[in-house]
């Protein structure tokens, strides 16, 4: 049974079978009357687990049926709570190490039995309980049951959509050229009037969900972002936002600044006009369902300034478009659905790259299709994800999908038909997938999901087995169209992804209605969304605005609670001691600002330790923390993620932290103090291992790390290096010692398949030490330096293994810096922050280079830094995109005030000349273009 994973579909009942077949293998089931009972209850499930699995596969099962599913499902998880209570306290009392051979040894061990003897009694009883709630469950579900109907499920059941259009490159869309240049012009119109010109314009999208709106918000905002704007926003508003979220976040991650200290909406209010008062904005509010939120809030934020700053605003309701645009209709723009030939084109290109390469066999029933599409790219994007998904592309196959589309879809725009689009590709999902699919209804809409937590969680839940496995079934989701990449890394690989609203609101209806999979609390205004009895999975994923308030969610009966993610003040606010069942545990501790004496406190996690059967462990903290010194009680810990905001000294280890057998996954932010534990050479299932600082570890711990021979992922910190802050010319402090470089590179030498993260951005170096060239291991790099010379280029480039660089440069080099075409053989990621940029790639140079991310500053403008900025980069041949931000640029009051028409062109002579350079490349690789008032390459 090691292939058997819980499911939403049924429930536990998989795993429980094998389960059932282990207890018949112990001891206890000779007591009287037990096994008997096991061997009956293990044959029921094993028909009910195959009776629930055909149901899944129903497109539309009877009421009864459904509810009988329900109800088994919910038992499923009874059953195995009791065999884990059990497991439990047979694990206290059980355990010996006494020598078996001697006297103490026998007494020990019949103490032991003595001791469990109630729990086997207990054991007994509660099997037979189950069975007969089993039969109770079963007789009714008979009793009750009408005779089968001759009706079938004919209703049409299609499919989901709002495609991948929002993160492709422009040039991979369809038909997006003439919607972008009618929506630009709507911003633009009346450049001839100066009046006009500068006046805040707000131009509103409108259209049905599954139109492309957001798409083509998002490709005029790339478009106009190269024009002279000093702020570009895109606000995620959706159908039940927390504008405090909203600002709060615009004011941290955009601005850089802390919100005001009451956090109140007025005053955050305030901070953003202040912030936007002097700048030419463009931004983006998306999906907009509510007038009064732009009216009464996001209004109130943007200042007309009279520079010339514009809004571009998404919405679904034709009321709000007009409001919002102060009842112009000339700044309105309609959504209209794709013509036949765009339909097509989009349609062919994701199934099979080109209509010239469809079969002729299905070229027809492709018509059909798109016929009933009617030109929506969401429903056709889905469809054609669906359909390639299918490998044999088998006629019967195609005709099937036509036939569950129904009548044409176009004519009918409504939320209903786009709920039927949904629902098809979801009925067309494995059963597995559903389940994986059906947990991302525990976040938030517009959250960002990274992958890794995602597919971490998904293992230590049990919906599949192992992170290669559970990686497939995420990248499935993505080709589907199921799910909406957001951050995409440089080969390739989705790194981070988003759930469209109406995909979200469909895992919602799933799992509250049908399924009763997991319970969802949904911000401010606490909605509970789900089951509130026999709750297994709760999630309260709070901004970061939850310290004003508690998680009234967790009142809810947790006794049987597998996984739960929410943000509290206080660690006892969770009642740890009521969810002995717990797997995934996802925590966020905040201050509480009404609470003076939480400043300083030091949360002690040792109340984690009575989780037993914990699996995930997630926790960031803005307190200090302190690891409970007995962890070797989570036996069953997979990962343990701990990110405390404020230990700027690190975190202690337990020196136990070595007998968590299971562990795979340690993340420790900012770092280990001290260092790993003695004894790590025994922790050979760990996969990824962070943060390591080199100079705190002893010699024996480094050399240990030969022995982790999963290990594929090692993230390492080096603290040497000048920390004073001063000039360029400072002297780097003692590098690591030579016997901990060697002792590194040796350990790692035999550990082929293991990537080394290299971070030295605790301290400015002077230069690129000459130890780093020695390991050759190092697969991605982070490093800051006052100075690159020739040598250090040498070091850098000869590393055979890196593939990501981020290189930092305090001062403004005098010469160009030449990249010869013999090295850095496997880049393919650059970060280059630096003063003033001066590149030179030689022929052959970079050849696996796709990214380039530029960071540098004006100074000077025109021929003195941009005539010599990117010499050669032509011969970057696998380059696929280029970033540029550039500072030092006057904001556009600034530019306002002064008279001059050099200083005036400043941006556009800075974007000139970069596309001149780019415009060389044999590829045309992307460019994408910012500019900003700070300045790079400075301390």
């Amino acid at each position: 049974m090691e292939h058997a994973v819980v499911s939403a579909a049924t429930g536990v009942l998989s795993p429980l079978v094998g389960r059932l077949s282990t207890l018949l293998e112990k001891e206890y089931a000779g007591l009287k009357g037990v096994r008997k009972e096991i061997v009956s209850l293990r044959e029921e499930v094993s028909s009910m687990n195959a009776t629930l699995l055909k149901l899944a596969s129903e497109e539309d099962p009877d009421v009864q049926d459904r509810e009988w599913g329900n109800q088994i499902r919910d038992l499923s998880y009874d059953m195995e709570d009791c065999i884990d209570d059990f497991t439990l306290r047979v694990d206290k009392h059980g355990h010996t190490t006494a020598n078996p051979d001697d006297d103490k040894g026998f007494f020990q061990r019949n103490l032991s039995k003595l001791r469990t003897l109630g729990a086997r009694h207990d054991i007994a009883g509660k099997i037979r309980e189950l069975k007969a709630r089993v039969d109770v469950v079963s007789k009714r579900h008979e009793r009750y049951r009408f005779p089968a109907s001759s009706s079938s499920s004919g209703g049409a059941v299609p499919i989901d959509p709002r495609l991948h259009a929002f993160y492709a490159k422009e040039d991979s869309l369809v038909g997006i050229e003439q919607p972008r240049d009618e929506v630009i012009s709507l911003l633009t119109q009346g450049q001839g009037e100066e009046a006009l010109v500068k006046k805040l314009k707000i131009v509103s999208i409108v259209g049905f969900g599954g139109l492309g709106k957001t798409t083509l918000a998002s490709v005029v905002h790339r478009k106009l972002g190269e024009e002279q704007f000093d702020c570009r926003l895109v606000v995620s508003v959706s159908q039940s936002p927390d504008i405090m979220r909203i600002f709060h976040r615009i004011l941290i991650e955009e601005f850089k600044v802390k919100p005001c200290i009451h956090n109140d909406l007025q005053g955050m209010i305030n901070q953003l006009r202040n912030h936007l008062l002097h700048k030419r904005y463009l931004i983006i509010v998306d999906d907009l369902w509510d007038v009064s939120v732009w009216e009464n809030a996001l209004l109130c934020a943007f200042p007309d300034n009279n520079l010339g700053s514009r809004v571009i605003m998404t919405t679904r309701d034709n009321t709000v478009a007009e409001k919002c645009c102060g009842q112009q209709r000339d700044c309105i723009y309609e959504m209209k659905p794709l013509s036949e030939t765009d339909s097509r084109k989009l349609f062919f290109k994701r199934i099979f790259g080109s209509e010239d390469d469809c079969p002729n066999e299905l070229k027809d029933i492709s018509d059909e299709i798109l016929r009933k599409c009617g030109g929506l790219p969401l429903a056709i994007i889905t469809i054609a994800s669906l359909l390639a998904s299918q490998a044999g592309k088998v006629k019967e196959e195609w005709e099937h999908v036509q036939n569950s589309l129904g009548s044409k879809l176009g004519t009918d725009p409504s939320l209903e038909m786009m709920r039927q689009i949904l629902n098809l590709s979801y009925k067309y999902l494995h059963p597995d997938l559903k389940t994986c699919f059906l947990y991302l209804g525990a976040y938030p809409e517009d959250y960002v999901i990274w992958k890794d937590d995602l597919v971490r969680q998904w293992v230590a839940e049990g919906f599949v087995h192992g992170l290669e496995s559970a990686g497939g079934y995420f990248n499935q989701l993505v080709n589907r169209s199921m799910i909406q990449p957001v951050k995409i890394g440089y080969d390739d690989e989705v790194l981070s992804c988003r759930v469209h609203d109406l995909m979200l609101e469909l895992i919602i209806r799933k799992y509250s209605v049908e399924e009763n999979f997991l319970t969802a609390v949904v911000g401010n205004s606490q909605e509970i969304k789900g089951s509130v009895h026999n709750v297994r999975r709760l999630f309260h994923y709070s901004d970061v605005l939850g310290r004003r308030r508690s998680a009234p969610a967790l009142r809810i009966g947790l006794q049987k609670v597998r996984s739960i993610a929410s943000c509290v003040t206080d660690i006892h606010q969770v009642r740890f001691q009521d969810m002995k069942f717990l797997r995934v545990l996802v925590l966020e501790l905040v201050y509480n600002p009404k609470d003076e004496s939480t400043t300083q406190a030091v949360v002690d996690l040792s109340v984690i330790c009575k989780l037993l059967l914990l699996r995930y462990l997630k926790i960031q903290s803005e307190h200090l923390l302190k690891l409970p010194p007995q962890i070797r009680m989570l036996q069953h810990l997979e990962t343990l993620e701990i990110a405390s905001k404020f230990d700027k000294a690190g975190l202690a280890i337990p020196s136990d932290l070595a007998q968590l057998p299971r562990l795979s996954y340690l993340s420790i932010l900012p770092y280990m103090a001290g260092g790993l534990p003695a004894n790590v050479g025994t922790m050979t299932q760990l996969r990824s291992l962070a943060f390591l600082v080199l100079e705190e570890n002893t010699l024996d711990s480094i050399k240990s790390l030969q022995h982790l021979t999963n290990l594929r992922e090692l993230y390492l910190i080096s603290a040497s290096g000048d920390s004073s802050g001063g000039g360029d010319e400072a002297e780097t402090a003692a590098a690591p010692e030579t016997s901990h470089v060697d002792a590194l590179q040796s350990s790692l030498s035999g550990l082929a398949d293991c990537k080394l993260y290299l971070t030295a951005w605790s301290t400015w170096l002077s230069r690129v030490p000459q130890w780093v060239g020695r390991l050759r291991n190092i697969y991605g790099l982070e490093i800051g330096v006052g100075e690159l010379c020739k040598d250090g280029v040498s070091v850098l480039a000869g590393l055979p293994a890196m593939a990501r660089l981020d290189l930092w440069i305090r001062s403004a080099p005098t010469e160009s810096i030449v990249i010869a075409g013999d090295g850095f053989p496997v880049l393919k990621h650059l970060i280059f922050t630096c003063r003033a940029l001066f590149l030179t790639f030689e022929a052959g140079a970079m050849p696996k280079l796709r990214r380039l991310d530029l960071e540098f500053n004006n100074d000077g403008g025109g021929d003195g830094v941009f005539g010599n900025a990117l010499v050669g980069v032509e011969h970057l041949a696998g380059l696929r995109v280029l970033s540029a931000k550039i500072g030092g640029f006057r904001s556009a009051v600034d530019a306002a005030a002064t008279t001059g028409e050099e200083q005036a062109d400043d941006r556009s002579a800075a974007m000139s000349r970069l596309r001149d350079a780019i415009d060389l490349h044999p590829s045309r690789p992307r460019v994408d273009i910012t500019y900003t008032q700070g300045r790079y390459g400075l301390s």
